[in-house]
């Protein structure tokens, strides 16, 4: 009945913004297998995805966009006289040693003979597409990108601004990117139920009437339907708020004003079909003034808060835990995906940032991904997430640990449940690939690739 139910409603959201057709039919891609699970009732995040698809924002096979953008400098095809021979070891090898050389003159406070390095040509350089080169090579190449970018630009004391206004094909080119990510790896799918059952633990037993969510970090909000989803059936009359924040000058994560307002009307009208009082807004705030963020919630409201590792620069943690705490938020939950490392020496910073990408390739290898979905995955997905973390470390964002941080702000960690945990366990077993594994440390729940880390989830209580 509750499938039934959740069927119904998915299926009667379509995209009507502005600048993006709906699709023109109604059938749509089936989830991949691994995500369907018929017996585990209380995984609210698997049936969100278990029907017609994740999230209505992701339903964009009928729009005709061109995939074909220009490859990154180092995959480019030169020409017929040059040959394009495969990697090998020596060429991971020698793509490496050039990124550590690099970072660490740059660490040395030596810029220009780091820019001299990154500025060499790859050995593999004539590779036509990134699906040619193994994981390793692929991560050397993105990072060097990342890091010869981060060097070139006129400030490296702040984010690097875009170049252009996003059109909205740059927009259902991300999107769709996220929806083939989403659909071929459990990353996506284990923090986003991970979080969402973190906040049911802690603030659906309360006889609270509204929940807040304070986002700084909103993606395309289909964790959100989830937990809207589970209140409805579960907790009715209980209302929820989303606010999405951005805290201007110290945060790498923008939002194009047209996928603020796609995730308002999904989720408004996702909403309206389960009967849940919901309000979303989205709030820029100045990084050098946060008290106008005391002014964002009720008296009353549940205040939840998703604030991801990397979400907020590291200048302006301090003033921002400082505040969730006069807010009175009764929760933060975290996503560490494993890049952003500031307390690491520069060099270090970097090699984690490898292993971690490396990780996730292998991973998405693994899972049969198709060469032409591959290199879309990691053109909008991956590297933006490579590129935001070395512009931070580039930019001296130097911190604590994150738990750390955290601790020391007054905050106290919170055993992930084992309800969570459950759910996590169901998701792997049903994937077609043996390899991702869930490590539960620190009352954090971890997920792995074999022996890297590709994700945790922590929660901790203000």
């Amino acid at each position: 009945m509750l499938r039934e139910e959740r069927r119904k409603a998915s299926s009667s959201i379509t995209l009507t913004s502005p600048g993006l057709r709906p699709p023109t039919h109604a059938a749509s891609t089936p989830p991949p297998p691994w995500l369907v699970d018929a017996d585990h009732h209380d995984n609210t995040f698997l049936h969100w995805v278990i029907n017609d698809h994740h999230h209505p924002l992701l339903d964009l096979d009928d729009v005709d966009v061109d995939y074909a953008k220009p490859a990154p400098f180092f995959f480019a095809d030169r020409g017929s006289s040059f040959p394009n021979p495969k990697p090998t070891s020596d060429d991971n090898t020698s793509t490496v040693e050039q990124l550590v050389q690099a970072a660490k003159l740059t660490e040395a406070g030596d810029v220009l003979a780091a820019r001299h390095i990154l500025a060499r040509p790859a050995i593999n350089y004539r590779l036509p597409t990134a699906a040619a080169a193994p994981p390793l090579l692929r991560s050397a190449l993105y990072l060097k990108d990342a890091l010869r970018r981060a060097l070139n630009s006129d400030s490296s004391s702040t984010p690097t601004p875009p170049l252009h206004e996003p059109h909205p094909h740059d927009l259902l080119l991300k999107l769709t990117a996220y929806k083939s990510f989403s659909d071929l790896s459990p990353l996506l799918h284990f923090a986003h139920f991970t979080c969402v059952q973190a906040v049911l633990d802690e603030l659906a037993p309360s006889s609270c009437s509204c929940i807040h969510l304070l986002d700084f970090d909103i993606g395309v909000g289909e964790q959100w339907a989830s937990l809207m989803h589970d209140l409805a059936h579960r907790h009715p009359g209980v209302a929820l708020k989303v606010t999405a924040l951005n805290v201007t000058a110290s945060s790498s994560h923008h939002h194009h004003p047209l996928q603020l307002q796609l995730i308002h009307d999904t989720l408004s009208t996702f909403a309206a079909d389960l009967s849940v009082p919901f309000r979303f807004a989205a709030f820029n705030l100045d990084a050098t003034d946060l008290t106008p963020l005391l002014a964002v919630a009720a008296a009353t409201d549940a205040i939840a808060v998703h604030l991801p590792v990397g979400s907020v620069r590291a200048t302006a943690v301090p003033s921002v835990l400082h505040l969730l705490r006069r807010l009175g938020a009764r929760l933060v939950v975290s996503v560490d995906r494993g890049c952003d490392r500031g307390e690491l020496p520069f060099a270090a910073h970097l090699l984690q940032a490898l292993r971690s990408t490396v990780s996730l390739l292998e991973s998405l290898d693994a899972m049969g991904t198709n060469s032409d979905v591959a290199a879309k995955i990691e053109r909008f997905w991956v590297q933006p997430k490579i590129q935001e973390c070395v512009r931070a470390a580039v930019g001296g964002d130097k911190t604590a640990a994150w738990r750390a941080t955290l601790a020391s702000a007054g905050f106290v960690p919170v055993q992930v449940s084992s309800m969570a945990e459950a759910q996590a366990e169901s998701l792997l077993k049903k994937l077609p690939v043996r390899g991702f594994r869930l490590e539960r440390r620190g009352g954090s729940l971890f997920l792995h690739w074999q022996r890297g880390e590709l994700a945790s989830v922590s929660a901790w209580r203000c």
